[in-house]
C-alpha cells in the first residue's frame, strides 16, 4: 500500500483557521437567526477599484483575439514585473530576472523552501502565521520556534545559534506590530554574519504609516545579500478572490540563484493568469492608487476604533498602527478557545484564538470587516464588559 505523507496528517486541525469556520458553521445551524459579526479571518470587504476592474475586462477581450491572446507564462509577464519594480523598488537596482509573479503569498511562503537544501535549519517567531510552520512540516523540513516576549513588543531577540532560514512577517500577522529600521538591521547583520536567508513576508506594507518602519526590507543596507521579500495584491487591492503575488530574489544572494529557481518554476507552475496580471498592473494607475488609499484609511480607521474600544475596557492591546490587526491580551482567567466560545455565544462575534498563532493568552481582532459591522461589534463588546 502506498504511504501517505504523515506530515500532512499531523497538522493540528483543532488549532487552525478551519476549526474556526467549522465551529461557526455549527453554531449558525443551531442558531439560524443570530446576527454573527466576524472580527476574525483576515479577508477584505472593500471591492476591487473600478480602474482595475476595467483593465481586467479589457484583458478578457484580449483573450478573444488571435492577435492578443495569451497562454502559459510560468514566471509572470514583463509588463507587470517592470511596473512593480518601478513603483515599489525604484532606484534599488533590481532587474526583471529578480522578480517572480505568483498566485498568492500563502503559497509562496512555503514553496520558496524548495530552493534550499532539505537539511537547512529554519526558524519562525512566536506568535506566527501558522502557514510557515505547517508548510515547512509538509515539506519535511525541521523548524524551530523563537519565542517573542511581550516586554520586547513581540520582536524576538537574535538567536544565539545559527539558523539558515528565518521567517519574518512585518507588519506582523497576528500581532499587528512592524519591525523598525533599527530592529530589521540587527536581523540583516545576523544573516550576513551567519550566511543566512531572511524570508520577509511584507504583504501588509500598504498599511504602514510609521516613519521608522520601512516599506521594503531593501531600504536597509545589506538586505539584498540576505533577504527574499514576498508581497501580494490581496490586502492592498482586494485580490483575495483573484490571486496575484510576487517575490524578489536578489542576485546578490547566490550566483545564478534566479536561473536555478526558474528551473523549479517552469517544472512546477504554469503561471498566474493574464487577467489577474493586467489587473495588478492597473493597481498602480494614479486613479487606482487614490481609491486604494481610501480603502487603506477605511480599514485603519476601523482597527483604530476597535483598539480604542479594548483599551477603554482595560485590555492590553498591541498593533493596529501599521497593520489591520490588533493582538489583545485575555483578561479573563481562560484560554483563547474558551474566549472564542464566549464571544460567539454571548456576543455573536467571531475572534481568532491566539493559540492558532502559538500563544494561548491572546486573541487576534481584524479591522478588515464592514464599518457598520465593526461599529455594531464595538457596541456589543462595550455593553458586555460594562454591565
Amino acid at each position: 500500500m502506498v504511504k501517505i505523507n504523515k506530515q500532512i496528517i499531523k497538522i493540528n486541525e483543532e488549532n487552525a483557521f478551519s476549526n474556526v469556520s467549522k465551529l461557526v458553521d455549527e453554531y449558525k445551524q443551531k442558531h439560524p437567526d443570530c446576527d454573527i459579526i466576524s472580527l476574525g479571518v483576515g479577508d477584505v470587504t472593500r471591492p476591487i477599484v473600478m480602474p482595475v476592474i476595467e483593465a481586467m475586462h479589457k484583458a478578457v477581450d484580449d483573450l478573444a483575439s488571435e492577435e492578443t491572446f495569451k497562454g502559459y507564462n510560468a514566471d509572470g509577464y514583463d509588463f507587470l514585473k517592470t511596473t512593480i519594480l518601478h513603483n515599489n523598488y525604484k532606484d534599488l537596482g533590481f532587474t526583471n530576472e529578480e522578480i517572480h509573479i505568483s498566485n498568492g503569498t500563502k503559497t509562496d511562503a512555503t514553496s520558496i523552501l524548495e530552493l534550499f537544501d532539505i537539511n537547512t535549519k529554519i526558524c519562525v517567531t512566536n506568535a506566527m502565521y501558522p502557514v510557515y510552520m505547517n508548510g515547512a512540516n509538509i515539506l519535511n523540513r525541521k523548524i524551530a520556534i523563537l519565542n517573542a516576549k511581550e516586554e520586547n513588543n513581540f520582536i524576538p531577540n537574535l538567536p544565539k545559534e545559527k539558523y539558515d532560514i528565518i521567517y519574518i512577517c512585518s507588519p506582523s500577522n497576528p500581532t499587528g506590530i512592524a519591525y523598525t529600521y533599527e530592529e530589521l538591521k540587527k536581523w540583516i547583520d545576523y544573516a550576513i554574519k551567519n550566511k543566512s536567508i531572511i524570508l520577509y513576508d511584507n504583504v501588509y506594507a500598504s498599511f504602514i504609516s510609521s516613519k521608522n518602519v520601512p516599506k521594503t526590507i531593501y531600504e536597509i543596507d545589506g538586505a539584498k545579500q540576505v533577504a527574499i521579500e514576498m508581497n501580494s495584491f490581496s490586502k492592498m487591492a482586494s485580490f483575495t478572490g483573484l490571486r496575484c503575488s510576487y517575490y524578489i530574489i536578489p542576485n546578490e544572494i547566490y550566483k545564478d540563484i534566479n536561473k536555478i529557481w526558474k528551473k523549479r518554476i517552469t517544472n512546477r507552475f504554469n503561471g498566474t493568469d493574464y487577467i489577474a496580471e493586467r489587473g495588478a498592473e492597473a493597481v498602480y494607475l494614479p486613479e487606482s492608487q487614490a481609491l486604494i488609499k481610501e480603502n487603506m484609511l477605511y480599514y485603519k480607521e476601523s482597527i483604530k476604533r476597535l483598539k480604542e474600544c479594548f483599551i477603554r475596557l482595560g485590555f492590553t492591546v498591541y498593533g493596529g498602527i501599521d497593520a489591520p490587526y490588533i493582538w489583545v491580551k485575555i483578561k479573563e482567567n481562560i484560554k483563547s478557545w474558551e474566549l472564542f466560545d464566549l464571544y460567539l455565544e454571548k456576543l455573536n462575534i467571531i475572534i481568532i484564538p491566539g493559540i492558532i498563532f502559538g500563544n494561548d493568552n491572546y486573541f487576534r481582532v481584524s479591522g478588515l470587516g464592514k464599518r457598520s459591522d465593526i461599529d455594531k461589534a464595538i457596541e456589543r463588546i462595550m455593553k458586555y464588559y460594562e454591565k
